[in-house]
C-alpha cells in the first residue's frame, strides 16, 4: 500500500485493478483499467475485504455488460476433435449466435481456450424470465455464453473424450459425486453452468484442450480463473486446494429437443 503527497491510500490488487481512498470520502474507491479504458467509482464500503470483493464483482459486471472478448491465440499445434478432424488453433474465431430472446457468443472447435463476453438482448435482461438457446448451432467442444438474470451462463457441448476423462478427475476434485449426471446436467452432452467463480465472482476462462498448462501439468480440460488460480473441470467441479470453496453453480434448466431453456427446471 502506498500514499501520495495528499495522504491518499493506493492499494494494488492485480494489474489494472486497485483500491484507493479520497480525501473527502470515507469509502474505498475502485480503479479498473480494461484494455486501456479507465473506470473509477466509489465502492461504498470502508471495509478493505468487502471493497476487494466488490472490486472483483464490478470487474466481472463490466466484462459482461461491455461484451469484452479475449481469445488466447498462443496455442499453435493442431489437435483432433471427436470426428478426427484437425483443428488449427491459430485460426480460431468467435461466432455470434442469436436465438429467440437472447444473444450468445460461441467459439467453434474445442481447441478454443475461452470466450469471455456476450451481447445480450434487452429482453433477456428481464429478471426472472427464462431464455432459450438453439443447441443445434453448438459444435462438440464449443462453448456459448448466454445471459440469464444478468448472469453469464456457460453452455458447453461435451466431446466424447471430455466425458471419458471426467471420472479420471474424481480424486482431484472436492466433490466427485456427479448426482446431476456425468456432465452435471440432465443431458450429458451439454453442461450448463453459471460462469461466475465461487471464490470472488470473477469470470473463469474456458480451456477445453487436453495438454499441460502453467497451472496444471496434467490438465484434462476445464475452467481456470485468472484472478486467484481456482480450477474447475469441464463439469464445473472445483479442484482440491484452490481458493474457490465449491463447484460452479448449475442454474435451473431443461431441454426440449435441440432447445435449451435456462430458468425452467426439468
Amino acid at each position: 500500500m502506498s500514499k501520495n503527497k495528499q495522504g491518499k491510500k493506493h492499494i494494488h490488487i492485480l494489474d489494472g485493478m486497485s483500491l484507493y481512498t479520497r480525501d473527502k470520502s470515507p469509502f474505498f474507491w475502485g480503479y479498473l483499467n480494461i484494455e486501456g479504458e479507465i473506470h473509477k467509482k466509489s465502492l461504498k464500503t470502508t471495509d478493505r475485504k468487502e471493497a476487494e470483493r466488490l472490486l472483483f464483482q464490478w470487474k466481472n459486471e463490466l466484462f459482461a455488460g461491455e461484451a469484452l472478448e479475449t481469445i488466447d491465440n498462443e496455442i499453435s499445434s493442431p489437435i483432433s476433435n471427436d470426428h478426427g478432424v484437425k483443428v488449427d488453433t491459430t485460426r480460431r474465431k468467435a461466432l455470434m449466435i442469436t436465438s429467440g430472446l437472447m444473444g450468445a457468443v460461441t467459439v467453434a472447435g474445442f481447441a478454443v481456450p475461452f470466450l469471455s463476453a456476450w451481447n445480450p438482448s434487452e429482453k433477456a435482461k428481464a429478471l426472472g424470465a427464462s431464455v432459450k438457446f438453439d443447441l443445434s448451432k453448438l459444435e462438440p467442444g464449443a462453448m456459448a455464453v448466454v445471459e440469464w438474470r444478468r448472469t453469464p451462463i456457460f453452455v458447453v457441448h461435451q466431446t466424447n473424450k471430455a466425458l471419458e476423462n471426467l471420472p479420471k478427475l474424481n480424486d482431484r476434485v472436492t466433490d466427485p459425486a456427479l448426482s446431476e449426471g456425468v456432465a452435471r446436467s440432465t443431458n450429458d452432452r451439454f453442461t450448463v453452468l453459471k460462469g461466475v467463480c465461487t471464490h470472488l465472482s470473477c469470470a473463469p476462462k474456458y480451456h477445453p484442450e487436453i495438454e499441460p498448462k502453467a497451472w496444471d501439468e496434467e490438465w484434462l480440460g476445464g475452467f481456470f480463473c485468472p484472478c486467484h488460480g481456482s480450477k474447475f473441470d469441464l463439469a464445473g467441479r472445483v479442484y482440491k486446494g484452490v481458493p474457490a470453496p465449491v463447484n460452479l453453480e448449475v442454474p435451473p434448466h431443461s431441454f426440449d429437443g435441440d432447445t435449451l431453456i435456462i430458468g425452467e427446471p426439468a
